[in-house]
């Protein structure tokens, strides 16, 4: 808890003490001891080593440094979310919200630098590699190939078929093995006793991977209800107590950012008001979540009867299936290039968030007319919330096939996560700024 105390140090001097943040912020109410603070600081202490608990934070195996961030900005999210209840039932004194959300980006960053710190300062200590065996189709291989290479420690053999046990575990003896992976799918249930037998004799870790076709389409759980240990797929929904931890996170993410954002967002409307004629919001009807319509807004790029103007180019789009898309679009203004060129256009989509028409991270709202030329399978992207950001634009945006887009959106549908928002949301910023399929 020591970084957690730091962090609550930095904050409070930041809100309070920073020039720059108190000249434009002034705390209104007066500077406070900061003995009260401390003492804050004891209440949140439970909280916080809870929520991290709950977030898997202080398990023993370390992660890639994406999905370390993802546990650490998931663990202070649900910290904050806590301490700001605690301001609520704590009447004793009124806390400073400004340093509550300091905090939290504060100790995320803290949290993170020193985990980074640990795990590298782990690995190489205890560098040693050892040799693994991969058996299974070409295609089964590869997919592991690329999970293995997150970790250094692994030195991979593969076999891509099975001929008979001898061969297998002379060549196990021959490049000292010492751990097995072995895809199912490649053995009867005969074949893979007798390979467990042997490798329990000569001391080797034996790892059975199910069937990745089982795992594509769904969660694979194990299910004993029947007495038995039996496989079932489970699809995941973004329904109930799933619904409600994505609409927090989707409300909570959405005012940090609209109160860092607030002051250049008003120069964006100035620019958009002086560059053409018209609103400087978008409004237009879009499909969303169970096929319902809403208002969707946006920055606005176009000229005015930039709709009008759709029926006469409908013709000229560059993207094959329901969705336009043209790259040098004679609607879009001069200065809705720039907009669009870094999805600044995007950003008034928060009020969709905060309203409950849209999600931080979906499949895009899509234009009445290309909803209703969706096939059986693209309308499953019409079973979630719409998103201001997805998996396909983390993944070339309008580059994109039609195809690809609608794959990437089922995907992300049957693997949905608060911990993929966050990975999607954390690649979204690499992926504007890089401007690849942005027009």
């Amino acid at each position: 808890m020591f970084l957690v105390y730091q962090s609550f140090l930095i904050s409070y001097n930041t809100r309070f003490f920073w020039i720059s943040l108190t000249n434009i912020f002034p705390p209104i109410k007066g500077i406070p001891n900061i003995s009260t603070y401390k003492q804050f600081f004891y209440l949140a202490v439970p909280f916080w080593a809870t929520a991290f608990v709950l977030m898997g934070f202080y398990k023993r195996n370390f992660e890639s440094d994406l999905d370390e961030l993802v546990t650490i900005v998931k663990g202070s999210i649900l910290s904050t979310i806590l301490m700001m209840a605690i301001t609520f039932v704590y009447r004793g004194f009124e806390y400073s919200r400004f340093f509550i959300g300091i905090n939290w980006i504060v100790s995320t960053v803290l949290l993170f630098i020193w985990h980074e710190i640990i795990k590298n300062t782990y690995k190489s200590i205890s560098n040693r590699t050892h040799n693994a065996l991969i058996i299974g189709n070409a295609n089964e291989i590869d997919f592991i190939k690329k999970t293995l290479k997150k970790n250094p420690h692994i030195r991979p053999f593969f076999l891509f078929e099975y001929n008979n046990q001898d061969n297998l575990f002379n060549f196990i003896s021959q490049k000292n093995i010492e751990e097995v992976f072995v895809v199912n799918s490649l053995f009867t249930t005969k074949e893979l006793a007798i390979i467990s037998d042997k490798c329990e004799e000569m001391q080797i870790s034996l790892k059975i991977v199910p069937d990745l076709l089982q795992l594509k389409f769904g969660e694979l759980v194990i299910d004993q209800s029947l007495g038995i240990p039996v496989f079932s797929l489970k699809s995941p929904s973004l329904v109930g107590l799933n619904f409600f931890y994505k609409r927090i996170f989707d409300i909570f993410l959405s005012i940090i950012f609209l109160s860092l954002v607030s002051i250049p967002l008003a120069f964006v409307a100035f620019f958009i008001k002086i560059d053409s004629k018209g609103t400087i919001l978008y409004s237009h009807k879009r499909m969303g979540y169970k096929s319902k319509t809403f208002h969707f807004y946006k920055f606005r790029t176009m000229v005015i009867d930039a709709d009008i103007l759709l029926e006469k180019i409908k013709h000229l789009t560059e993207r094959k299936g329901p969705v336009f898309k043209m790259k040098n679009d004679p609607r879009i203004t001069k200065f809705g290039k720039f907009l669009r060129k870094y999805s600044i256009d995007e950003i008034p989509q928060i009020i969709n968030v905060l309203l409950g028409d849209m999600s931080l991270v979906g499949p895009r709202p899509q234009v009445l007319w290309e909803a209703q030329a969706y096939d059986d399978f693209a309308k499953r992207r019409l079973s979630v919330l719409p998103g201001v950001t997805g998996l396909w634009q983390v993944s070339g945006r309008a580059s994109l096939s039609y195809e690809e887009m609608i794959e990437l959106d089922i995907y992300y549908l049957e693997n949905w996560s608060l911990g993929l928002d966050l990975k999607i949301i954390f690649k979204t910023f690499p992926a504007i700024f890089s401007k690849k399929g942005a027009y």
